[in-house]
């Protein structure tokens, strides 16, 4: 039994998690086996994806772009500025899976629309730790300019705020200070409290539209 809600992004990941492990060979006897009817029929191997990025994040940008080739080909290329992928090709057939996923199974109430102008009124309310949390975070796009570097910047600005030290182990407060700055976050993008991942979202934006939309 599959699940065509959002359990599929955990069955990708379980998946890949499987794919790596067969590549290093680290694999149970039992789960390669598994993996092994799994990649093929008795027709032969079934097409792989060259590059196969994280399931979550392909739906997450399909999600934004609404399938803009264009869009979607400068995205998926930052998100690993070390191996860039040059091509939609390199990402396909799983890219192709995650668009068509999005437009069957996810409700049209439930897709992001990112905002096309600033919040002035949220903005202008914020108190004085709100708006340094958007300096801090503007200040460090061009340098965490990727999936890993924009991570690493949204769960630290609250680090920063707090006067912990980026290595800082998670506490009870910091997570309830994170939540919130993500809640700004998104209701500053596309206004609601929730959404795609943040760095795969802000990714999706562009530097020069969330500093628009954040500033």
């Amino acid at each position: 039994k599959i699940a065509f809600d959002q359990e599929i992004q955990r069955l990708y990941d379980e998946w890949d998690s499987l794919a790596r492990k067969v590549a290093d060979g680290t694999v149970l006897p039992a789960d390669a086996a598994a993996h092994s009817r799994a990649v093929r029929t008795a027709a032969g191997e079934l097409p792989s994806t060259p590059h196969p990025l994280p399931y979550r994040t392909l739906a997450s940008v399909a999600d934004i772009t609404a399938g803009a080739e264009d869009q979607t080909l400068r995205i998926l290329s930052e998100l690993d500025p070390d191996n860039p992928l040059t091509s939609l090709d390199e990402a396909r057939p799983r890219l192709d899976r995650a668009e068509n996923w999005i437009t069957t199974q996810v409700p049209a109430e439930a897709r992001t629309i990112v905002r096309d102008e600033p919040d002035k009124e949220l903005l202008g309310s914020l108190d004085d730790q709100g708006r340094e949390s958007l300096r801090l975070l503007l200040e460090g796009l061009d340098t965490h300019w990727s999936l890993d570097g924009l991570t690493t910047l949204v769960y630290g600005v609250p680090k920063v705020l707090a006067g912990l030290e980026p290595d800082a182990k998670p506490t009870p407060e910091l997570k309830a200070a994170q939540r919130s700055f993500f809640a700004l976050l998104y209701r500053l993008l596309v206004s609601r409290d929730t959404g795609p991942r943040l760095p795969t979202l802000l990714l999706a934006v562009g530097a020069d539209r969330v500093r628009r939309l954040l500033g």
